[in-house]
């Protein structure tokens, strides 16, 4: 059986199951405004693309905005006042790269625009099988460059972002920064060096010349349960291992059904990349990428925590040197303990 006929029935099932779920109090808001982005990064056409995404020419990436209730920024643009922007958090779903969707959070979403006053965007990033690394990540990179880009539509602003992510999306709230930045020195490195084919290969996708280098700054990172948070050169057993309650482990299979659906096409010296595997990241592209404030929050029961863990510590560290970290153990909470 294929990868992609194991896999959906447990989309379905899990689409079913938030479904089922949005009949709970307290009822999950619906987005703000829905908005399909082309990809215009070259990314899918650059390194470590292993040549299975699925991506149709035609496709958009889309994003689901979350305002506060007091906060319209068309209606202020209309009125051509100067709105004050707002933080953005842009948000990255879990369920193991295979499942999911950008709404699943939408609680959380609310919260955030409650309480923080500021606005969330969600990704709905491509899944594995169909589309397997790199592309959940590179449409995490395309969509932070579009709002970086789009902030005065967005009505934020692109110097107060913060990133996080839930479980897999945990994992690309670490990824998505590091990738950015040296994507953006790479091609700051073409337009210097004078290679005018390669200057070419920069200059031939929709809207070139803001996609270059961007002014913004990720002040924020919130990883909730990060997925494989950090080292995919661990095995599932060494993980599983770590949990003190084995009872309370995600089920054998279906962690095996995740790394091989997204891992699909991968080799296994790149996983290793500091992409795929943030935590062995070199100190000083931790440093460059990655702010000094840093929330963990984790299972007391999950294969994960102790992985998390060592990568908190180690940000946190003279070798990093992040002054922010923070992690708290959530007691007696398995993986997804939320959902």
């Amino acid at each position: 059986m294929s990868l992609r006929f194991k896999v959906l029935p447990l989309r379905w099932l899990t689409n079913f199951s938030f479904f089922l779920g949005t009949f709970a109090s307290p009822r999950p808001p619906k987005p703000s405004k829905t908005i399909r982005i082309p990809r215009v990064s070259s990314f899918s056409d650059d390194q470590n693309d292993n040549g299975k995404s699925q991506t149709t020419k035609n496709d958009k990436l889309i994003l689901q905005v979350y305002y506060p209730t007091s906060y319209r920024p068309q209606t202020q643009f209309k009125k051509r006042k100067s709105p004050s922007l707002r933080p953005v958090v842009v948000n990255f779903h879990g369920s193991g790269f295979m499942l999911g969707s950008a709404t699943d959070d939408a609680r959380w979403a609310r919260s955030v625009t409650e309480y923080v006053d500021a606005v969330v965007v969600s990704v709905e990033y491509r899944l594995a099988p169909e589309n397997p690394f790199p592309a959940a990540l590179n449409d995490g990179v395309d969509a932070l460059l579009w709002i970086i880009h789009h902030s005065e539509e967005l009505g934020v602003d692109p110097h107060k972002i913060a990133l996080s992510g839930f479980s897999a999306g945990g994992s690309l709230a670490f990824a998505v920064p590091i990738k950015l930045g040296e994507e953006m020195q790479r091609r700051r490195n073409i337009l210097e060096g004078g290679n005018r084919q390669q200057q070419n290969t920069l200059t031939s996708k929709e809207e070139p010349s803001l996609y270059v280098d961007p002014a913004y700054r990720i002040q924020f990172i919130a990883a909730w349960y990060p997925s494989v948070p950090v080292d995919y050169s661990l095995t599932r057993p060494q993980r599983r291992a770590t949990n003190a309650r084995q009872d309370k482990n995600l089920p054998a299979w279906f962690t095996d059904l995740v790394d091989t659906s997204f891992l699909l096409g991968v080799a296994e010296e790149d996983r290793k990349l500091p992409w795929l595997s943030p935590a062995l990241a070199p100190a000083e592209m931790l440093r460059k990428y990655i702010p000094h404030n840093v929330e963990f929050r984790l299972c007391e029961w999950d294969e994960l925590r102790a992985e998390a863990e060592r990568f908190s510590e180690r940000l946190a560290s003279d070798e990093v040197g992040r002054k922010g970290i923070g992690m708290k153990v959530i007691e007696g909470t398995t993986h997804g303990w939320d959902k």
